[in-house]
């Protein structure tokens, strides 16, 4: 896990004021390798802020976490890229022994003031809307052409070809759906300019929040999911698993993971090439027709000599090894006994049944 820190917030005067001016309290509990260092806290979007220690900071009132990585270019052999106590806070202050009580300052950048690659494009963290959603002042223009499977940029009326507010439209390699990123990098600085991370985005209002929020993070984290890199194969793993392989082999997992991120899956005839079945729908990430045929359809699967090797096949849930066991004594549950009770609920943890839950 990585080094957890928190940040706490109380109002100041009034509600109207937290929104302009909220202060960051970093709590070191653990420090892990150099490589991943995060901080778990939960902050708006001023651009800087400092409130008196006695006067205006509550620890106990209000905690929330999230996860942020720090930047560790400029950290020297053996430093940390946060404040910490020991290092008396940097250019902030210690509050109550072991918290560093520090300045916040959000600093948006340009990052590209030419046609970036598409490589370049997707270094972006910052999403966009579809930029023909807007009108009137707010319309967003061409810049150049537009580029069906390339790099598209539109400039915001008023404004320069690049700047802050130009969005790049890409294409989504396996799903086909455009993607929209905004020209810009947002860093938040603690404690003076030596302790920077990536301004994480929020869903809520800290002042005014609302129930839709919660309903668009969690939708927004179910696709970030869906459309990481490394989920085709974890799938794949786990459905193999299920479907008789305990062991896939590196072509049965990547036919799958193809199957997975295009979205369809299709076999041909060994016999007659010209004899092809198709599954699933093209573009349509995930589709599990297309997902399940890769599995028993595969080359592997349907082939005699991998059946008659004794390296092949699956392991036996260990859930089902115990019924086994409790069939062969005939053992039979009480009418007063619940199912979770007694002999299953100290055997399911004893016969490591926890990976065949997934």
């Amino acid at each position: 896990m990585p080094p957890r820190r928190q940040r706490r917030f109380e109002e100041k005067t009034s509600i109207q004021q937290v929104s302009r001016s909220v202060c960051l309290i970093v709590n070191v509990l653990e420090i892990l390798d150099n490589n991943s260092h995060s901080l778990n806290c939960h902050f708006s979007f001023p651009p800087s802020c400092h409130f008196p220690v006695q006067s205006h900071v509550n620890p106990e009132k209000t905690v929330s976490y999230f996860h942020v990585h720090w930047d560790d270019t400029n950290s020297g052999v053996g430093q940390v890229p946060y404040p910490t106590v020991a290092e008396s806070c940097g250019d902030g202050e210690v509050y109550d022994t072991d918290y560093c009580l520090c300045d916040t300052v959000v600093t948006d950048t340009m990052p590209y003031d030419a046609l970036p690659t598409r490589a370049e494009v997707l270094e972006l963290n910052v999403g966009a809307f579809d930029p023909s959603m807007f009108t009137g002042d707010e319309a967003y223009t061409l810049v150049g052409n537009e580029v069906p499977d390339g790099v598209t940029v539109y400039k915001k009326t008023g404004m320069d070809d690049y700047s802050t507010e130009t969005v790049f439209r890409i294409k989504d390699e396996f799903s086909n759906e455009y993607i929209y990123l905004k020209n810009i990098h947002s860093e938040v600085s603690v404690c003076g300019s030596s302790f920077k991370f990536r301004n994480s985005p929020t869903f809520y209002d800290i002042v005014d929040p609302e129930l839709v929020s919660a309903y668009q993070e969690t939708d927004a984290y179910i696709d970030h999911v869906h459309n990481h890199p490394n989920t085709p194969p974890s799938v794949c793993l786990m459905l193999h698993k299920h479907y008789g392989y305990s062991n896939p082999t590196q072509n049965q997992v990547l036919g799958c993971s193809e199957a997975f991120k295009t979205g369809v899956y299709t076999w041909t005839n060994p016999d007659d090439d010209s004899e092809e079945l198709v599954f699933g729908s093209l573009g349509e990430r995930g589709n599990l027709k297309a997902v399940a045929a890769s599995i028993v359809l595969s080359n592997e699967a349907l082939s005699v000599e991998a059946d008659l090797d004794p390296n092949g096949g699956t392991v036996t849930s260990p859930l089902l090894r115990l019924m086994h066991l409790s069939r062969s004594f005939s053992l039979t549950k009480s009418n007063h006994q619940r199912l979770t009770a007694g002999f299953l609920e100290a055997g399911f943890n004893a016969i490591v049944e926890g990976p065949y839950l997934m």
